[in-house]
């Protein structure tokens, strides 16, 4: 919890004052100073601390709301919001293992449904399936959940002979690529798409949330070092509890 106020605002440059003060809080929550369920003082509190106007305040609590940084809690009380989850572009990391390498946060998964099935349309393209052969496919989804409260839908297809192999896990905690690598496979590389969407009301219902409200979606085929696809999967995570980074490396001399 903090317990004294910090930074300085500067009024004569041209960065905004509410823009500088949610540097400072931004700061204090990435240096964990304040952490997760911690109470930010009032409005009143921080105009007095920071000599600004309670509409300075008002517009850095709502823009740091707005980027997931702060919730409101009853009463209009802010608090520090939960840690996000936080992948790191360029790392090939099965779903259940690139949420269980985030430090500090506890992710489980709870098993919605495992089945052979006919591939659908999406399914047969990802995973090169031939229509002259077998397109059946293994298919099973879990739903993914931070501290106990649904962060991610995620549904995976893979091949027929590969399902055979891995249909027996127990989905609530056994990791795919691990037990295929275990298998004798060399899981080589991924393939993937990032985008926004809306909130379906199937995924509404899993995900304990409103269907139209916003989502990230990931769409990810995973490939054998021979090119082979062994997995299709789309995840849709909860618009607020994650996070992409990638470290950019600059060559001037290019």
């Amino acid at each position: 919890m903090l317990t004294k106020l910090k930074g300085t605002l500067y009024p004569n440059i041209q960065k905004p004052l509410y823009v500088q003060l949610r540097d400072i809080f931004v700061d204090l929550i990435e240096s964990e100073e304040l952490l997760p369920g911690d109470l930010i003082p009032g409005e009143r509190v921080l105009a007095k601390a920071y000599n600004v106007s309670r509409v300075t305040i008002r517009k850095c609590i709502d823009s740091l709301v707005k980027d997931g940084y702060l919730v409101r809690s009853q009463g209009k009380q802010n608090r520090v919001a939960k840690k996000r989850i936080t992948h790191n572009l360029g790392c090939l990391l099965g779903i259940v293992e690139e949420l269980y390498n985030t430090n500090g946060i506890v992710v489980t998964a709870e098993s919605v449904h495992n089945e052979y099935v006919e591939a659908p349309a999406v399914a047969k393209k990802h995973l090169q399936l031939d229509e002259g052969g077998n397109t059946e496919v293994f298919s099973f989804s879990r739903i993914l959940k931070l501290d106990g409260k649904p962060l991610a839908f995620n549904h995976s297809y893979v091949p027929y002979e590969i399902g055979k192999l891995i249909d027996s896990l127990d989905f609530n905690k056994d990791k795919v690529f691990t037990y295929l690598e275990n298998c004798g496979f060399t899981i080589s590389y991924g393939e993937q798409k990032i985008s926004s969407g809306l909130c379906t009301k199937e995924e509404a219902k899993y995900l304990d949330y409103m269907a139209g409200q916003p989502v990230l979606v990931i769409k990810r085929t995973t490939f054998l070092e021979n090119g082979y696809p062994v997995l299709y999967e789309k995840t849709i995570f909860r618009g607020t509890d994650y996070q992409y980074s990638i470290r950019l490396q600059r060559n001037i001399n290019s």
